[in-house]
């Protein structure tokens, strides 16, 4: 029976994680949302070093928030077996 190998811990840890790929990827998007704005809002006020780096920061967090996604992908592909 398939039922008989779910435990109450193994869902338990689904749930946990799939919590935490949620925040974490919520909050990953939410920092490249939040550095384009603000390195626009930087560059209208002409300070174009403050702008970098918040186009620097925006940058990373699009690559983590990318790099989480890939994870996802990867693990999902592999627990096929």
């Amino acid at each position: 029976m398939i039922a008989a190998a779910l435990t109450a811990g193994t869902l338990l840890g689904v749930v946990v994680s799939a919590v935490a790929a949620g925040i974490g990827v919520t909050a990953a998007f939410s920092t490249v949302i939040y550095c384009a704005d603000r390195a626009d809002e930087l560059r209208r006020e002409r300070r174009s070093g403050a702008a970098w780096a918040m186009s620097v920061a925006g940058v990373l967090a699009l690559a983590a928030c990318l790099a989480l996604v890939v994870y996802g992908l990867i693990l999902v592909v592999s627990k096929g077996k």
